[in-house]
């Protein structure tokens, strides 16, 4: 026989796998879940991973197993096998909130963005403040060319949670690529204030600045960012022209 944990040839009668030093006789599945974690809080993911097979094997509808092994999945970049995971946890309890959004996350890395949107909206009906999928649904739709349904969600993000800068960075790329300058300003201006290393930040108002016809503060928002970030191309382009003309 092979030991189920890591498939080395033991005998029979043996109680213990002399190379992995896994139990090899029948425990409770708290107990091997248990293993499984401790596995996985000490960086042995292959090892915790194994435990996790082997307890949806003997309980298919372990959740718990299902949802870690989503879960590891996700983190080694393996997006099909992550699907498949979160997907028989949605099968079992189809309102696993924490599910709906990694699942959703998964779709969205995958480029799945119309799926990804769907299991984004089913949350928010569960519950309409969880404020890391609204920020996540304004980011697909943005991606999908619904910038309306964009800029509600990236907007009652930042309405929940006023210190998300990134949630109120994309809501000002939204804002300009409707081609609404002056709430772009605001919004990047505010990015800028609190994150002043930010140079994508000065670089973004800069071009909300021009686009608005604030010629001055665009050459400022330019010199700025290219104080940050010297080599950047885009930016000394922007600023010589721009320069030029004041």
């Amino acid at each position: 026989m092979n030991c189920p944990f890591c498939e080395y040839e033991v005998e029979a009668e043996f109680n213990f796998c002399p190379s992995c030093s896994q139990p090899l006789k029948t425990r409770p599945t708290d107990e091997y879940l248990l293993i499984a974690f401790e596995n996985l809080a000490e960086g042995q993911v292959k090892a915790a991973t194994r435990q996790f097979e082997a307890i949806i094997q003997k309980e298919p509808k372990h959740i718990v197993a299902l949802k870690a092994l989503g879960n590891i999945y996700f983190h080694m970049g393996e997006l099909d096998a992550t699907v498949k995971m979160y997907k028989k946890v949605l099968e079992i309890d189809p309102k696993y909130i924490d599910v709906l959004y990694d699942l959703g996350v998964a779709y969205y890395y995958r480029g799945d963005l119309k799926d990804s949107a769907q299991f984004f909206r089913t949350l928010l009906r569960i519950d309409p403040h969880y404020k890391s999928a609204l920020y996540r649904l304004g980011l697909t739709c943005f991606h999908l060319g619904l910038l309306e349904e964009c800029l509600e969600n990236l907007s009652r993000c930042v309405a929940l949670s006023p210190n998300n800068f990134m949630a109120r960075y994309h809501l000002a790329v939204a804002y300009f690529s409707k081609g609404d300058c002056e709430q772009a300003c605001r919004e990047f201006k505010t990015v800028t204030l609190k994150t002043p290393e930010n140079s994508a930040a000065f670089y973004q108002l800069g071009l909300a600045y021009k686009e608005n016809n604030e010629a001055k503060k665009a050459l400022k928002a330019f010199q700025k960012a290219l104080e940050l970030e010297p080599q950047n191309q885009r930016v000394v382009k922007e600023f010589a022209e721009l320069q030029k003309k004041i």
